[in-house]
């Protein structure tokens, strides 16, 4: 299990989800490790100045050459990756399954429509991935992510144009592995979490979410120590 995150200025919320994760970890006997802003060094510079240094971009890419560093050392049977503002809150049955050669997170994002009607939208995310030697996936998704950045114009990249954006659009294509247990939170469903409501918004689901990712990048819609200490009591999933 491998995580990065900066090691200055963290805010408290952060902090509890890495400790979340950490001890879940550590509970399953999973090797950990932890590294700070020296993950992005591993992106090229041309990559970085094409992006303009805008972190989640270089972090999407950043995080997979780490993972296939990781298993050319040897030694494992699969390394998984979880973003530092995910927490896992119901760690109970919780564990990394790769039924294949990887796998990713899946979200059901609950939001308004330009109607003001609540709507869920399924997305494949990689704030949780895990993938096995040898994986034909990890090498293309590298390369298609340096060669998307190289073509694109850098003043209209979205922050989810090489993460979240380019793995649901090849999963309605080819079909990723994915787990649902390993979800997100939106800022309405957050809203409505911390009105006490549960999971079942959502609709039917193949599974309830254990670990969501709380969206460091919506710190202005969300309630993040709120939301912490409201999740807690989903110790079943949500």
């Amino acid at each position: 299990m491998i995580q990065s995150f900066r090691t200055h200025n963290v805010p408290h919320w952060i902090a509890r989800c890495v400790e979340s994760v950490t001890r879940w970890a550590k509970h399953l006997g999973y090797r950990y490790e932890f590294v700070d802003d020296a993950l992005l060094e591993r992106v090229p510079d041309w990559y970085r100045e094409k992006v303009r240094a805008k972190t989640p971009l270089v972090t999407d890419l950043a995080r997979l050459l780490w993972i296939r560093e990781k298993l050319a050392q040897g030694g494992v049977d699969v390394v998984a990756w979880l973003d530092a503002d995910t927490l896992v809150f119901a760690p109970n049955d919780l564990e990394i399954e790769v039924v294949g050669s990887c796998v990713f997170g899946y979200e059901y994002w609950l939001q308004q429509n330009r109607h003001g009607k609540l709507v869920v939208r399924n997305n494949v995310h990689n704030a949780y991935c895990a993938f096995r030697p040898n994986c034909p996936v990890l090498p293309f998704l590298i390369e298609s992510i340096e060669k998307l950045v190289s073509k694109i114009d850098p003043d209209f990249i979205a922050p989810q144009f090489v993460g979240p954006k380019l793995l649901t659009s090849l999963h309605n294509t080819v079909g990723f592995n994915v787990d649902p247990r390993f979800g997100a939170v939106s800022p309405d469903l957050s809203e409505r979490v911390l009105g006490g409501h549960d999971g079942s918004i959502l609709g039917e689901r193949v599974s309830k979410m254990r670990a969501a990712n709380l969206c460091l990048t919506l710190s202005d819609e969300i309630e993040h120590e709120l939301l912490i200490s409201n999740l807690q009591r989903f110790d079943s999933g949500l």
